[in-house]
């Protein structure tokens, strides 16, 4: 039973996507002189994401809290913790206009790499000088058309359900830009759709919290490295309520 059901997902998943796929770039070219953000394409993405969470299964639950945080006037760095692809779905309903910072890599991958290409998503080839300054010319690019940037500072998926270590890319980029951090606590995506796995779990809770901001003011006061713990620390807590059946084992130590 669970193998047909994710036959019929994957099947679903894949004529949505076609079909957004092209309304996203039939709009892109129309829309483009008058929509400088991006803003039809990344709304098409939500309606996109939304539909595969809320008609795919009838028993998938999304609890999201800290809608009324977001300025929508403002932009921001957007981070937060990353446990599977579907982790990608879930931040659509961040009410932001955001782009991706993503590995070059992702754009080869069917449907999802055009997408991010329509998008003007930012793509970075790790380890390499040249395309660190070019991130962050974009990212300065999208930032002064209103735009937000979004990306999960642990870098990869976690392995075991906890948030782990965050790299300071992310800090970095709000302390040259002067953007505040927005934090997004995510859970339900580990369990439904681990690492290496492809079945999906037929009934199932996801959690989406976002935390209030910090400000561009406090950012350019702090060091980069301690901004970087505050951050992991404050949605490690916040995990830790949602889901702490992740962390019992290091408490019993």
């Amino acid at each position: 039973m669970r193998l047909i059901y994710n036959i019929t997902v994957y099947i679903y998943f894949i004529v949505l996507s076609i079909v957004f796929l092209i309304l996203s770039a039939i709009s892109l070219v129309v829309f483009y002189p008058f929509d400088k953000r991006r803003f039809i394409v990344h709304k098409l993405s939500k309606w996109w994401t939304n539909q595969c969470f809320l008609y795919i299964n009838p028993f998938w639950e999304i609890i999201f809290t800290g809608k009324e945080l977001v300025d929508k006037n403002k932009s921001y760095i957007i981070v937060s913790n990353h446990q599977s692809l579907i982790d990608i779905g879930m931040m659509y309903y961040v009410p932001c206009v955001f782009k991706w910072i993503s590995k070059r890599e992702v754009l080869s991958v069917p449907i999802i790499g055009q997408m991010l290409y329509i998008h003007g998503d930012i793509m970075i080839k790790r380890g390499k000088s040249e395309s660190a300054k070019k991130m962050l010319n974009q990212s300065k690019k999208w930032l002064g058309r209103g735009a937000s940037i979004a990306l999960f500072p642990e870098g990869t998926r976690t392995k075991d359900g906890q948030v782990h270590r965050f790299k300071e890319g992310a800090f970095l980029l709000a302390k040259q830009t002067k953007t505040p951090i927005l934090p997004v606590v995510l859970d339900g995506a580990f369990t439904v759709l681990p690492k290496n796995e492809v079945l999906l779990k037929t009934k199932h809770r996801f959690q989406l919290k976002i935390l209030p901001e910090i400000s561009a003011q406090e950012i350019e006061s702090t060091g980069i490295r301690d901004m970087m713990l505050k951050v992991q620390t404050l949605i490690t807590d916040e995990h830790k309520k949602m889901a702490p059946e992740f962390y019992e084992q290091d408490n019993s130590r």
